[in-house]
C-alpha cells in the first residue's frame, strides 16, 4: 500500500485505495503510440515555443535539431525556452490543468506528449531550458522516480529541479531554448534508432506533420540533415479553378463560458495524378493530423452518399485547415493522428467537405469517360483532358479565390456509327517504309491509311 495513503485509510476504514501505480500509468500512457509519433510530440512542443516567440508566423532563424542513434536521443531548439513557473506548475504535469496559460494556436495542448516520450524512449532523461529571465535543469532517473522520492514516498509523482534560477537579466541569446536528452534507451528503441528505414520514416512524418511551419522558415534537422517540405498545391488555369470556403465557428466551452472561435478553410480541386496521394488532408493549428484520407472519416463511401475512393479520383486533393487560439476546441485526437468524428464542429465541416468535393469528383468521372470514348474511337474530343494538361500547380495561398469549383463541361459525344479500334504489330522496318511511302508521320496514321487503302481497293462488295 502506498505510504501516503495509509494515514487517510487509518482514519477512515471505509476508504478504498484506488490510487494508480506509476508502472501501470506509464504502461498505459506509452503502449499505443508508435515511436515516431512519440518523437513528434517533442517537435510539437518546440513548434509551440516558436509560436510564442513569433506570433507573426515568421520562423526564420529558428531551429529544431534532433540527434539520435542506438545509444541516445537528443532534441534541442532555440525557440524561446520553458519559463520556470511553467515548468514548475504546468509543463510536467500529467494532463493539462484548467488554469494552464493559453498558447495561441498551440499544437502541444494535451499535457501528455513530452512525458509520454520520456517514458517511451528510455530510463533516464535530462531537460535544460533557458528563457530571457530564467533557466533550469532537470536530471531524472526513471526507475528511481518510479520507486520512491527523496522522502521515501512511493506515490509521490513530483519531479525536482537539479538547478533553477529566476529573475535573471543576463541570459545570453545563444543559450535561450530547450535541450532534452534521453539515455539508457530501451532495447527495442535502440534497435529502431539503428535502422535506416526508421530514420527515413521519421523524417518523412516530421516533414509532413510540420510542412506549414517549415514553409514559414522553421528549420528542422535530423542528424544534421534539414527536412524538406512540399507545400499544398492545386491545378489552376482560366478554365480550371479550385473551390474554396472559409467559415468561422463559435462554440461554448463545457463550463458555459463563451469559447474562442474556430476558423476553418477548405480547398478542393485537382493536382498531380498519384493514387496514394489523392484524398483529404486535415490540419489542426497548422499540424497535419490526416493525410490523403480515402475513407469515411472524411467524405468517402455510402455513409455519406458518396462513392468509395477510386483510381479515377487520383487527381483529387482536398485540404481542411482548422485553426483556433484555444486548441481544445479543435477536432483532433490526443495522438494527433486523426480527427474526433463526433466533434460538433467537425460534423458540420464534414458536410461542407462533401459538398465541396462533389463537383470535383463529377469532373474527374467525366474525364475518365472522355478518355474511354477516345480510346474506343467513339470520340476525338479531349477538352477535359486538355484542361488538366494546360493547368499549372500553384500554392493554395496564392489563389484568386473562387467559392465554387470551376471546370469545363463535357461535350456530348456526336452520334455516328459504332466505332472499333484496330491494333496489329508488324516489323518496325516495314512500318517505317510504309510511313515513308504513305507520306505520314505517325504509326496511327499508317494504320488508318492502310485500312482506307484496303477498303477502297478490296472492300467493295
Amino acid at each position: 500500500m502506498p505510504e501516503q495513503s495509509k494515514p487517510a485509510l487509518d482514519k477512515n476504514p471505509k476508504l478504498i485505495n484506488a490510487s494508480p501505480t506509476k508502472e501501470f500509468f506509464i504502461y498505459m500512457l506509452t503502449r499505443d503510440i508508435p515511436l515516431t509519433r512519440a518523437i513528434l510530440d517533442l517537435i510539437d512542443n518546440s513548434v509551440d515555443g516558436a509560436r510564442r516567440m513569433r506570433s507573426n508566423g515568421n520562423f526564420n532563424d529558428l531551429t529544431i535539431r534532433v540527434e539520435l542513434d542506438k545509444n541516445h536521443f537528443k532534441i534541442a531548439d532555440n525557440c524561446g525556452g520553458i519559463p520556470v513557473d511553467i515548468a514548475r506548475n504546468y509543463a510536467f504535469r500529467f494532463g493539462r490543468p484548467k488554469d494552464a496559460p493559453l498558447t495561441p494556436g498551440s499544437v502541444g495542448q494535451f499535457g501528455v506528449g513530452m512525458k509520454r516520450t520520456f517514458f517511451k524512449l528510455g530510463r533516464h532523461f535530462t531537460v535544460c531550458s533557458a528563457t530571457m529571465t530564467s533557466q533550469f535543469e532537470m536530471d531524472i532517473d526513471v526507475e528511481q522516480w518510479k520507486a520512491t522520492d527523496q522522502a521515501g514516498k512511493a506515490d509521490d509523482w513530483h519531479f525536482e529541479f537539479k538547478t533553477v534560477e529566476e529573475d535573471l537579466s543576463d541570459v545570453p541569446a545563444d543559450k535561450i531554448g530547450t535541450r532534452i536528452e534521453i539515455s539508457e534507451l530501451y532495447e527495442s528503441v535502440a534497435e529502431s534508432f539503428a535502422l535506416d528505414n526508421f530514420l527515413t520514416r521519421l523524417k518523412n512524418e516530421m516533414s509532413l506533420a510540420h510542412t506549414l511551419s517549415i514553409d514559414k522558415g522553421l528549420t528542422i534537422t535530423v542528424n544534421t540533415i534539414p527536412l524538406n517540405n512540399e507545400p499544398a498545391k492545386l491545378f489552376i488555369s482560366d478554365k480550371l479553378k479550385p473551390a474554396f470556403v472559409e467559415k468561422i465557428y463559435q462554440r461554448e466551452l463545457l463550463d458555459g463560458k463563451p469559447g474562442l472561435p474556430v476558423t476553418v478553410k477548405l480547398f478542393a480541386g485537382v493536382a498531380e495524378r498519384i493514387l496514394h496521394e489523392g484524398g483529404w488532408y486535415v490540419f489542426c493549428n497548422g499540424r497535419l493530423v490526416i493525410r490523403a484520407d480515402q475513407s469515411a472519416i472524411t467524405i468517402w463511401g455510402q455513409a455519406h452518399d458518396m462513392r468509395q475512393y477510386h483510381p479515377d479520383f487520383a487527381y483529387f486533393r482536398g485540404y481542411a485547415y482548422f485553426d483556433s487560439d484555444d486548441a481544445t476546441l479543435l477536432p483532433w485526437t490526443t495522438t494527433k493522428t486523426g480527427v474526433d468524428v463526433d466533434s460538433p464542429i467537425y460534423r458540420s465541416v464534414q458536410q461542407e467537405m462533401i459538398e465541396l468535393s462533389k463537383p470535383v469528383l463529377t469532373f474527374l468521372s467525366n474525364l475518365e469517360k472522355e478518355r474511354a470514348a477516345v480510346e474506343k474511337g467513339d470520340s476525338t474530343d479531349k477538352s477535359l483532358d486538355q484542361a488538366i494538361k494546360s493547368a499549372t500547380a500553384q500554392r493554395t495561398e496564392t489563389f484568386q479565390i473562387s467559392t465554387k469549383f470551376v471546370a469545363p463541361q463535357p461535350n456530348p459525344i456526336q452520334a455516328g456509327p459504332p466505332m472499333q479500334k484496330i491494333q496489329y504489330t508488324k516489323p518496325l522496318s516495314e512500318v517505317k517504309k510504309a510511313m515513308k511511302r504513305l507520306n505520314v508521320h505517325t504509326y496511327v496514321a499508317v494504320g488508318e491509311k492502310t485500312f482506307d487503302y484496303y477498303m477502297e481497293y478490296e472492300g467493295a462488295e
